[in-house]
């Protein structure tokens, strides 16, 4: 039985991630972890700008033995460690992080705003090396800079974000992958009966898909063939394998 790599509990069937390195999560813990660092981040900018009020009206600031240094100090070092355990576990997500935007900023300042096809400098973007859908992960070391004409030239549009073509053994699911992937193309809804492995019944879904992925299987060999998108039901980004959906429809608006 898979335990969440967090609080090492059971996972449960409707809150889980299967992490791509074979581990899982509790969506709760992910979520537990986000609000933490956003509160240490409150407090140090708070504690911040008391001591900034106190330099030029020292009357209305905080007095400084109620801002000891030690509290700042202990405030950045949770953060980091919170920091920490998140960079770990978006590593490893099955689809782009929350700190994508972060990471490249990482990538540039490293490598500066070098294209990696071309060797020039300008305007780049940030991509897989290898394809989270091909058993990729979202580390720096398989991360790399592309610029705009090395991009087209280099990738389609379906390597960077996951659209894929039917491998012969998920040909069961070609009608469903054919409605999918119109839903994708004219920005539609798309609305199923979903039932996780551990599920004792099934569940209505109505989700904005926006990608196909092909996710390396956690318990066996293989990939299991899935779709990307936003869910009304946990108003939340989620992965929905095909082999566990039914009575799929488009929803026209």
């Amino acid at each position: 039985m898979p335990y969440c790599t967090v609080c090492k509990i059971e996972t449960d069937y409707e809150y889980d991630i299967a992490l791509s390195n074979g581990d899982f999560l509790h969506y709760s813990c992910i979520i537990l972890l986000q609000m933490r660092k956003h509160e240490i981040e409150t407090a140090l900018q708070k504690q911040k700008s008391q001591l900034i009020l106190s330099l030029f009206v020292p009357n209305e600031g905080v007095d400084q033995e109620n801002l000891p240094a030690a509290e700042g100090e202990d405030l950045r070092a949770k953060l980091v460690k919170v920091n920490s355990i998140l960079t770990g576990l978006y590593d490893y997500l099955p689809c782009w992080p929350p700190d994508w935007d972060e990471r490249q900023r990482r990538v540039i300042k490293e490598n500066g705003s070098i294209c990696s096809y071309c060797g020039e400098e300008q305007d780049v973007y940030l991509v897989h090396d290898i394809p989270v859908f091909e058993g990729g992960t979202n580390a720096l070391d398989n991360l790399t800079l592309t610029c705009a004409e090395c991009y087209r030239g280099t990738y389609r549009e379906a390597d960077i974000f996951g659209t894929v073509t039917l491998k012969p053994a998920q040909s069961e699911f070609a009608e469903q992958f054919a409605d999918i992937q119109s839903a994708i193309d004219n920005a539609q809804r798309i609305q199923f009966e979903y039932k996780k492995p551990r599920a004792k019944r099934w569940r209505t879904r109505v989700v904005a898909p926006e990608r196909f992925l092909n996710i390396p299987n956690s318990r066996a060999s293989g990939e299991t063939l899935c779709v990307e998108g936003f869910c009304e039901l946990r108003q939340d980004t989620r992965v929905f394998a095909l082999e566990r959906m039914q009575a799929l429809e488009i929803i026209e608006d």
